[in-house]
């Protein structure tokens, strides 16, 4: 969460805490216990929205050291093929257009770039393996590939999963503070008479603003020293 997400939430927790402390002011049948139900309800969403938030940026970031990996791995694969073709070429012209290298630097050239080196060079596995590759190579660069794209898959479902959660922890939040108008009146009116009672309610119900930081004086103007025998001196 952003820090002015945490400080309104951490808000809302002080009131669903005040609501709990106080029930006895809000009879059970009374549109004040039910908006102190609603909003506590809405409390512990956010607090579910914020541990699949934070799962889903860990397993993001983990995603995104395994993707790195993966693709290294099928990337090797890809420039051993390259470069074995430009030995094929020497008996066979079109092999190195055939296997050319990835046209961009991108996730999907590379795995399409791949996926096209194992079904073209299939028929000619004889002739790599001639010049120097395993004769699982084949076998090698599929698996390769198959596992770069579990990699990608998994990084980008994980990073839905955290943006999919901050979005709701922000739709939440902003569902609370409309109930929030709703108790703003009905807390003040029932406590109205209790001046201690009110301060606690408002503190709790104070969001924290981030503190700004303090104006800088304008500099003065350069300082005019007076010369020996001019005007200013005379």
């Amino acid at each position: 969460m952003h820090l002015q997400d945490v400080r309104r939430y951490t808000m809302l927790a002080r009131v669903k805490e005040f609501g709990a402390a106080h029930a006895d002011l809000f009879p059970a049948e009374s549109l004040g216990a039910s908006t102190f139900t609603e909003l506590g309800a809405l409390v512990n969403r956010i607090n579910a929205y914020v541990a699949t938030e934070s799962s889903g940026r860990n397993e993001a970031r983990k995603g995104g050291l395994a993707k790195a990996s993966a693709r290294a791995a099928l990337r090797l694969w890809v420039d051993r093929v390259v470069r074995t073709a430009r030995g094929l070429a020497v008996d066979n012209a079109d092999a190195a257009g055939t296997f050319g290298p990835p046209a961009t630097l991108s996730d999907h050239e590379l795995l399409t770039t791949a996926q096209r080196f194992v079904n073209d060079a299939t028929p000619l596995s004889p002739a790599f393996v001639a010049h120097g590759l395993p004769g699982t190579f084949i076998a090698d660069l599929q698996a390769a590939l198959d596992a770069f794209a579990r990699a990608v898959n998994a990084r980008a479902s994980a990073k839905e999963t955290h943006v999919g959660a901050r979005a709701g922890i922000r739709a939440t939040l902003d569902s609370a503070f409309t109930l929030l108008q709703r108790l703003d009146a009905i807390v003040e009116n029932r406590v109205g008479g209790d001046p201690d009672l009110a301060a606690d309610w408002r503190a709790a119900r104070h969001v924290e603003q981030p503190a700004r930081a303090p104006k800088q004086a304008a500099p003065s103007g350069p300082t005019v020293q007076s010369v020996p025998g001019s005007a200013a001196t005379a």
